[in-house]
This record gives structure tokens, C-alpha cells and sequence, in this order.
């Protein structure tokens, strides 16, 4: 019993990690997954055993979850990119009263505005240098240096409640290629993206235990400049019509869900 709730845990949190504001983390914490799976990734190297044990089936669940997740969502975005957008954005909306109840308790030091502002201009900095990072034209499946950034984000986000980084990938055309790429299997982006995705977690899973737990404002101030910038790049328009109302729906049933999930789990500080 307890293995095969591991297994659905483990799919449904690789099938979120494909959404923005809906991502892994989210449900890890919901779960009660978080702090022991961070822990145990901080120190890959004790209790190596221990650890397949515990986390081996949840691990091989959550890959197929984003191979399912991805054909599903690269349907869906290829169909209908502007409803799908918006519900993402409604996902990631659904974050917010979390994280602003987060830095309130967590107080007012001007640090944590610095850091919102930081992550904010950074969103709008890889913007203007969109052309220079990754050109329009730029072939992509065989492009390891941007997979690799692209799974090193993706990796980030796992671990860091709330630091979705899709929309980024979304605005620089990387989005649709990587669920292609997953759906299809491709070695070209599945290898450079877990290992940057891999490299990430191994390398930043102490650093934001220990960030969230020294400097928590600030930390999640930063959080909030990162979902703000990315909503910033991405927002579409308002389509208007019969698909305006399907994207306001869209865009509700997001953040409602997003909200309640994020209501029902303990409060995603690590550590």
C-alpha cells in the first residue's frame, strides 16, 4: 500500500513539474516530501542504499509522469497555445496568497524588496538579451548549452517552492521543443536536460535548505520577483470574444486549484 502511494505521489509530482506555478515542489510539500527529500539530496553520498529505497520508486514514477504529462501538454500547447497560457497563469496566480502570507510573517527588511526587485530585473534582463541568448532561428535540438540551462532551471524549480521557471522557458521558445523532445524521447534533449536538471538539485538542494532557512524573507521576496517577471514576459493579450470567456475560466479554474493545493499542504519552508 505504501509502495503504491509512493507511486502515484511520485507520477502526479512529475506530471506538475511540467506546469508553471502547479510545479513538483508545490506537491512535494503537500505531501510532507520536501524536507526529506532535500535533506537526502544535500547529502547524496550517506546512506546511498537507504535512500534508493525510500526515494528509487517514487524517482521512477515521477519520469513517468513527465513523459505522459508531456505528450498531453504538447498537444494541448500546440492546439490551443493562448487558453493553455492562461491557465497556466491562473496556476501560477494560485501562488501568490501563499507566498505574500510567507514574507509577511517572515517580515519587512529591505532585503527582501532587493531581492524582488533583483529577480524581477533579471526576468526582464534575459528579455533584452533574448536575441544574443537564443536567436528565433537557432536549431535547438542539438544545442546542449541551452538544454542544459534550460534543465538546470527546470531543476531549481523543483527544489525551490513556487520558482517555476516554464514561463521563462515559454518566452524563449524552449517550452514546446522540450515537451516534444520528452513526449519523443529525444537523447539530443532528454541527456543535457537531466543532467543539468540533476546537476542543479545536487548542487543547490543545501543552499536553498540553508537560504530558506537564514534568510526566509528575502528568499521568498525573491520567489515573488521571479513569478512577477515571468508573468510580465509571457502574458499573451486579451484574446477577446467566445475565447476570452474560455480563457477567464481557464484562468480561474488555475488558480483555484493551484490555491486550494497549495492551502492544504504544511508551509513549504524547507528545513
Amino acid at each position: 500500500m505504501l509502495l503504491a502511494l509512493q507511486l502515484v505521489r511520485g507520477f502526479l509530482v512529475g506530471v506538475a513539474g511540467l506546469l508553471p506555478g502547479l510545479c513538483g515542489s508545490t506537491l512535494l510539500v503537500l505531501f510532507g516530501l520536501y524536507r526529506p527529500l532535500t535533506v537526502a539530496l544535500a547529502r547524496p553520498f550517506t546512506d546511498v542504499r537507504g535512500n534508493l529505497r525510500r526515494f528509487g520508486p517514487f524517482f521512477l514514477a515521477a519520469g513517468l509522469g513527465v513523459l505522459a504529462g508531456s505528450r498531453l501538454l504538447a498537444t494541448l500547447f500546440a492546439r490551443h497555445e493562448v487558453p493553455t497560457l492562461y491557465l497556466f497563469m491562473g496556476f501560477m496566480l494560485g501562488v501568490l496568497p501563499d507566498l505574500f502570507q510567507h514574507a509577511r510573517r517572515a517580515g519587512r527588511h529591505p532585503a527582501g524588496w532587493l531581492a524582488f526587485a533583483a529577480m524581477f530585473g533579471l526576468c526582464l534582463g534575459l528579455a533584452a538579451l533574448q536575441d544574443r541568448l537564443i536567436p528565433r532561428d537557432t536549431p535547438l535540438q542539438g544545442h546542449w548549452g541551452i538544454w542544459l540551462a534550460a534543465g538546470a532551471g527546470i531543476g531549481i524549480g523543483a527544489i525551490v517552492p513556487g520558482a517555476s521557471v516554464a514561463f521563462l522557458l515559454i518566452y524563449f521558445g524552449v517550452y514546446s521543443p522540450l515537451l516534444d523532445g520528452v513526449a519523443g524521447l529525444d537523447p539530443r534533449i532528454l541527456l543535457p536536460v537531466g543532467l543539468g536538471a540533476a546537476a542543479a538539485i545536487l548542487l543547490f538542494a543545501r543552499a536553498a535548505h540553508w537560504l530558506f532557512q537564514t534568510a526566509e524573507g528575502p528568499a521568498t521576496r525573491g520567489v515573488l520577483g521571479l513569478v512577477a517577471g515571468s508573468l510580465w514576459l509571457v502574458f499573451p493579450g486579451w484574446p477577446g470574444g467566445r475565447q476570452g470567456l474560455l480563457c477567464l475560466l481557464l484562468l480561474a479554474l488555475g488558480f483555484a486549484l493551484s490555491a486550494f493545493l497549495n492551502r492544504l499542504g504544511p508551509k513549504p519552508v524547507p528545513g
